[in-house]
């Protein structure tokens, strides 16, 4: 199983999304994030993906972990942070464009189709685990 992770940035009422190309029909808009590599933490993996994916430096002490979402073939954790430094502009060319998006109006129909049972719930300050098909609020993770 992979293990992976994904982290939006937050600025007030707002959270920043990457409109990802997974391929060329294939396009999403999401936090950044990826796949955590063989005995790095899920902390360095945001870290490494964020500065090799775009020019924005994310500090692991701002990292908060709201999530825990298992799929059949991923694990993947879920991390808010308020404090980063950097350019808004992608590495990557796969990252098409970054976006703020209001917490009360995202992009749900051109998101991974579950993120609307846990989005909006950690933006407002909830943690969520997603065991078997159920998405639910927890105290801690």
């Amino acid at each position: 199983m992979r293990i992976g992770t994904v982290c939006f940035l937050i600025k007030e009422h707002e959270v920043l999304l990457i409109l990802i190309e997974y391929s060329p029909t294939n396009r999403k808009w999401t936090g950044i994030g990826g796949v955590v590599d063989e005995g790095e933490s899920l902390e360095d993996a945001i870290v490494r993906e964020t500065q090799e994916e775009s020019y924005l430096e994310i500090k692991k002490e701002s990292l908060k972990k709201v999530a825990e979402l298992n799929y059949e073939d991923l694990q993947l954790y879920v991390f808010l942070s308020d404090k980063w430094s950097g350019e808004l502009k992608a590495k990557e060319p796969s990252l098409k464009e970054f976006q703020w998006f209001s917490i009360n109006d995202l992009p749900f129909s051109k998101m991974h189709p579950d993120n609307d049972k846990w989005l909006p719930q950690i933006l407002k300050g909830k943690l969520m685990k997603k065991v078997d098909d159920n998405y639910i609020e927890v105290t801690e993770l």
